[in-house]
């Protein structure tokens, strides 16, 4: 099994690179560079306009030329393939035991627009996915979002694979709220407990589920975004997130994913519920 990174030519490119490189390395991967052009357009054009396929032809064939130059200096395998990205990328994802994806800082509205590959990979929710707002070439420690659901055990259990391949430290992270918050603890009742017995409980509970101790910092947070400052807090390298996947309804990503994935400085791993390492 490979790593594949999904890259363009945009800002986000040597990032990327850069990031593959180290990663593979650390993991036992092979990396594999793949580039897209999107062609249905053209397609559809050529169609309607037949007289325009060759023209067409001529200034795909001159597109993956340079691209695959551009790719060649790069220093991984690459190809350079025609298609609908988002499809061609989530079928080459099969073949993938995690698919980088580069993800330029921005606006809110910005990251929501540019966010559709990574959203149809989450939706499939057939492999781990690493959005990189920057560069990961050195994973030192590691924030794992947690809750109760099988999603997030999973992500737990796939960055303690992670964490012992890249001698990186395992921190589970998670937030309580009260009624109305993100995080109302639903296994137990905080009205009848003091807030040290919640949080005490909250984690011997959590560290129950994954059976280890020492591992969980539990915290009062009534947004999703307090899980991202904590994680900054303990000074993490990357923040990983379990979806729940597998459903077009929005939600069923998951609250966390669905408003991290947005705004996250830090590098973003999600693991579907589904995915072992």
């Amino acid at each position: 099994m490979r790593l594949l990174a999904a890259v363009d030519l945009g800002e986000t490119l040597e990032g990327v690179v850069a990031s593959a490189k180290a990663l593979a390395e650390g993991l036992g991967l092979e990396a594999e560079l793949l580039h897209v052009v999107p062609t249905p357009y053209a397609e559809a054009l050529a169609r309607r306009f037949p007289e325009l396929s060759p023209v067409w032809q001529e200034a795909l064939a001159r597109t993956e030329a340079r691209v695959g130059e551009a790719l060649g200096a790069m220093g991984l395998p690459y190809r350079v393939v025609r298609g609908f990205p988002a499809q061609v990328v989530a079928g080459e994802a099969l073949r993938s035991k995690v698919v980088l994806l580069g993800r330029k800082e921005e606006g809110a509205l910005e990251a929501w627009a540019r966010g559709g590959m990574a959203r149809y990979l989450f939706h499939r929710g057939e492999v781990p996915v690493l959005l990189l707002p920057r560069p990961l070439v050195r994973v030192r420690r590691m924030a794992v979002g947690l809750d109760e659901s099988p999603a997030s055990l999973a992500a737990f259990r796939v960055a303690e694979a992670w964490g012992k391949a890249l001698g990186a430290e395992v921190l589970g992270l998670h937030l309580v709220s009260g009624e109305g918050g993100c995080c109302f603890p639903t296994y137990l009742d905080p009205r009848r407990l003091s807030a040290a017995e919640v949080l005490e409980r909250a984690r011997g509970h959590l560290e129950a589920l994954l059976r280890a101790t020492g591992v969980v910092e539990v915290a009062w947070g009534a947004e999703e975004v307090d899980l991202l400052h904590l994680a900054q807090a303990r000074e993490a390298d990357l923040l990983v997130l379990g979806s729940k996947a597998k459903s077009t309804w929005r939600h069923r990503l998951g609250r966390m994913v669905e408003v991290l994935f947005q705004r996250s400085p830090l590098p973003l791993l999600v693991v579907p519920e589904a995915a072992v390492w």
